[in-house]
């Protein structure tokens, strides 16, 4: 069993409920922390809904780098690994993410 850690984080001004916790795989191990507002009925920043996503690499063979666009403006991430334990542990933080974010999306729907 593992253990998730209920935090908070703020976009925009608006407080999300993020669950955080690590995942293992042979020596590799990653913090994930995710949340979500849910869907709020609008797609402009003012009024729709917030996500957050935080992955740390803790122990293993990860590299992190940014996207840019042609202005240098951060547009993404770029997440590659290395070994068996490196791909299990990303296959396992994906499908926390996906399961805590749809989870929070039908509490709100309910």
């Amino acid at each position: 069993m593992f253990a998730i850690k209920e935090r908070e984080a703020c976009i925009n001004r608006v407080l999300v409920n993020t669950f955080e916790r690590e995942t293992t795989a042979g020596n590799t191990r990653v913090r994930i922390e995710v949340g979500t507002t849910g869907y709020k009925g609008s797609d402009n920043r003012s009024k729709g809904g917030r996500t957050f996503l935080r992955l740390e690499c803790v122990n293993g063979d990860f590299f992190f780098v940014p996207i840019t666009n042609k202005q240098k403006r951060i547009v993404g991430i770029e997440i590659a690994t290395c070994g068996d334990a490196g791909l299990n542990a990303v296959r396992k933080t994906l499908r926390f993410a996906s399961s805590t974010i749809s989870n929070q999306c039908s509490k709100v729907n309910d």
